[in-house]
């Protein structure tokens, strides 16, 4: 445009800056008449309506329209503003490395989005390095700091930090070789190990060819006879390993183990003091130190001789004595409580006589004493478990014993003779004679008359029969269907004439083992001998059937075990999912169940089952065998001894700990076998498993306790020693056992991801809540579990054992912090 008049936009030239610069746009310089306005957009986008303004443009090419105006014309122009990118420094990724390791340090990763990289810097503290792309170097020990700094085309920089730790190998120290006796309890200690650089070490106790044997930096185990030898493998922080070895000679020596005498067995009546004395007990090259009365996994008392009031029913207690070599023996002494002092007494009737064919009832309803089973013997093999029931013999002489046993495991016997006979010709018994055989020659009419003469027969035998009341010959007993034992008149055995010696059964005197074959009863007027047999058994009607219900549980949980073989009669089922078998029987009495035990798993039961349901209980027969159970007083009572080195000071931690160390075994003690049904491993795999891990996990725990920092603290609260009774771990639960033992590999892929998360959450948790204290956190507990769920050696069964374990030491180390015993001292700053 020309003239005075012409109207022209000046937006002012282009500009390229670095990202965060202001940048000033101006319009000033434009003209045209009368008054002007203006307006700067970017896209539809107003900027401004002032004829100058400063703005900060975002990374990238930005192209701005100035629009000026007056009231009769309108001018436009363009000014492009470019905002550069800085480059992008990379210096790689963070190293641990080794002393004298030549390194290469590498900025090729760098790049500059919209241009190039000029010029590269490294530096260390301000010290400048290098100047090139990439270079190799070797650092002097400890951790490094490097800078890089990247410069590009327009001058603007980016920076990036790379850390170099030249971390130095752990030192092992395994301890000296040592030779010592059987039996001697062995101390291994790595404390003379050290890490140059002041990492946290990890250890791990390993015997060539076997398996992990301690995760602790010291512990004490007892070795068997022959030579050990035993790798001590150091870990610090940063993955630097360090192994030494240590030889063990174990020599074999003529040790005895102490004699245990828990004394005789005892019946008392309920309500009265049982008094057990171990004091018969003797040590033949020691003396004992240790007695343990154990009831199951539960100890009783640790006294040589103590009193105890025992509930009703019979209890199986085991002695335990242990000598000053750590040898122990066992014996075992039952006690019973009874309501009353009444012993069971079998009766099995009177002896049987009857003829060939019919079905004999033995009936035991006469036996006295409390909640009574029942054993029916012929021949050394059980006959029946019912209290009355039907038997069909073959011709011959039978005795029959019958076997009584209370709810005390109290027993008594008593025997029946049962006499069965083939009737002859001309006894009593009428036969059909034998018909000759008819020539097929002699016709249809042969035939006839043969027929004829069998119904006549038939009918003549029939009419004898009705009429027969009797006999004056050899008299036969009958037994019927509708038979019922006759009421006992003389309140004993007195009536059961024939039996030598067991008149009215007192005191059991004069049972002989010899019995009359037969017996010969003659009855009131009997008529004479008419030649006719007796009449034959009386039909018998037909037992309307009922379902009955069968429940089996476990005894301690009342849960159901599916799979158990159940039988009543000739019918066999197995319980469902339920623990239900549903079987059809005849209505009313007592019917006879015998559940098969469960290999390793259940003892079998025989019960009594009336009406349309029943349910019965079996007990497990899971628990640590001998050697199990002696591997967990061992590490239960070297707990206690580190536990009494510290028990002067403050003992609220000190409890915790132990509380967790008893939880643990407890845990194993306390396994039955529904745990362990449809597992694919049995209870002493997985007993002799957790036991190893637990021995390791209680060893670690008791060095933390016992540690000299810990002891400082504990003491900082001895002379005022606070509550300590609440400070005790939790219960452990059996809720994901059965899917350990299950699929142990299935177990590990599900949980370990869940116990991996839970180790980071519970580790920020401590840090956070100690941080908000000030004070020392304790990750004695933590840190152990961060020790298993790192060790991947063994099989399935063992790493999910260890994950088991990891978690519940998780728990444990967050009830810490929710303590609030704990949490006071931690607040006072005492542990």
């Amino acid at each position: 445009m020309s003239g005075a008049s012409a109207m022209e936009a000046r937006a002012g030239n282009d500009q390229h800056v670095s990202l965060g610069t202001d940048v000033e746009l101006d319009g000033s310089g434009s003209t045209g008449n009368g008054t002007l306005t203006y307006n700067w957009t970017e896209g539809g986008t107003l900027l401004s309506d002032q004829a100058s303004f400063i703005r900060k443009f975002s990374i990238g090419t930005h192209t701005i329209k100035l629009t000026v105006s007056n009231v009769t014309n309108t001018d436009t122009d363009t000014v492009v503003v470019r905002v550069n990118h800085p480059p992008i420094a990379d210096a790689g990724d963070d190293r641990v490395i080794l002393p004298d390791t030549d390194i290469k340090l590498d900025a090729s990763g760098s790049k500059d989005i919209d241009g190039s990289i000029a010029s590269y810097k490294w530096t260390e503290d301000g010290a400048e390095l290098s100047t090139r792309k990439s270079f190799n170097k070797i650092f002097d020990a400890g951790r490094h700091d490097i800078t890089l700094v990247v410069t590009d085309d327009f001058g603007d920089t980016g920076e990036d930090t790379l850390e170099i730790l030249v971390n130095c190998a752990p030192i092992a120290d395994a301890g000296p070789d040592v030779t010592v006796p059987e039996g001697t309890m062995i101390h291994f200690n790595a404390s003379n190990s050290s890490d140059p650089d002041g990492n946290t070490l990890y250890y791990k106790w390993k015997e060539d060819g076997g398996g992990i044997l301690n995760l602790a930096q010291s512990f004490d185990m007892v070795l068997p006879v022959g030579t050990h030898s035993i790798t001590l493998t150091l870990t610090d922080g940063y993955g630097a390993t360090a192994t030494d070895r240590v030889a063990i000679e174990v020599t074999a020596v003529d040790q005895k183990p102490p004699i245990a005498d828990a004394g005789s067995d005892q019946t008392v009546l309920v309500g009265t003091a049982v008094m057990l004395d171990a004091s018969g007990s003797t040590d033949p090259d020691g003396e004992i130190v240790k007695y343990e009365w154990l009831e199951g996994s539960y100890v009783l008392n640790e006294s040589m001789v103590f009193e105890h009031i025992f509930p009703k029913g019979v209890r199986h207690i085991t002695l335990v004595v242990t000598d000053n070599d750590g040898a122990s023996g066992t014996d075992d002494v039952m006690v019973t409580t009874r309501s009353s002092m009444d012993m069971p007494e079998a009766d099995a009737g009177a002896d049987r006589e009857a003829l060939e064919g019919t079905e004999i009832i033995l009936d035991a309803s006469r036996s006295s004493g409390e909640n009574l089973t029942y054993q029916w013997i012929l021949n050394g093999t059980t006959i029946s478990e019912a209290q009355t029931f039907y038997h069909l013999f073959d011709p011959g002489t039978y005795i029959v014993t019958l076997s009584v046993t209370d709810e005390y495991e109290c027993t008594d016997t008593d025997e029946v003779s049962v006499a069965i006979t083939t009737p002859a010709v001309g006894s009593g018994v009428n036969h059909i004679p034998a018909i000759p055989e008819v020539s097929r020659t002699r016709g249809l009419g042969s035939y006839i008359l043969v027929a004829l003469l069998v119904l006549v027969l038939a009918g003549i035998v029939f009419m004898r029969r009705r009429s027969a009341t009797g006999s004056t010959g050899t008299t036969y007993g009958y037994n019927y269907k509708e038979y019922t034992p006759p009421p006992d008149m003389t309140g004993g055995k007195a009536g059961k004439a024939g039996k030598a010696g067991k008149a009215g059964k007192a005191g059991k005197a004069g049972k002989t083992d010899s019995k009359p074959a037969t017996k010969t009863t003659t009855k009131p007027n009997a008529k004479p001998n008419t030649g006719i047999a007796p009449p034959g058994p009386k039909p018998v009607p037909v037992q309307p059937k009922v379902m009955v219900k069968v429940k089996v549980l476990d005894s301690a949980s009342r849960t159901p075990i599916s799979g158990a073989v159940v039988q009543t009669r000739s019918i066999t089922r197995k319980t469902d999912a339920a623990g239900e078998a549903m079987f059809a029987l005849d209505r009313g009495g007592q019917h006879t169940v015998i559940v098969s035990g469960i290999p390793n798993l259940y003892a079998g039961r025989t019960v009594s089952v009336e009406g349309d349901k029943g349910t019965i209980l079996l007990s497990s027969a899971v628990r640590p065998d001998q050697e199990q159970d002696a591997k967990l007083r061992s590490v239960r009572g070297a707990f206690e001894n580190r536990y009494r080195e510290v028990s002067g000071y403050d003992r609220c931690i000190p409890n915790f700990y132990r509380s967790v160390a008893q939880r643990l075994i407890e845990y194993v003690r306390g396994m039955t076998a529904i745990q362990f049904i449809g597992g694919n491993v049995g209870p002493k795999e997985v007993t002799d498993r957790m036991i190893s891990v637990i021995e390791s996990v209680c060893t670690e725990l008791s060095e933390i306790m016992v540690s000299k920092r810990n002891i400082d603290l504990y003491a900082r609260s001895r002379a005022g020693t606070e509550n300590s009774a609440g400070c005790n771990a939790s219960q452990i639960n059996y809720d994901r056992l059965s899917d350990l033992v299950s699929s142990p590999s299935g177990f590990v892929s599900a949980t370990s991801p869940k116990v991996e998360q839970a180790l980071l959450e519970i580790d920020r948790e401590i840090t956070s809540r100690t941080r908000n204290m000030s004070v020392i956190p304790i990750t004695g507990v933590w840190s152990i579990a961060k020790s298993l769920l790192a060790d991947r050696s063994g099989d399935d069964l063992e790493h999910a054992i260890r994950i088991l374990i990891a978690d519940t030491l998780l728990k444990y180390a967050k009830e810490m912090y929710e303590n609030p015993e704990i949490v006071k001292r931690l607040k006072q700053g005492i542990l």
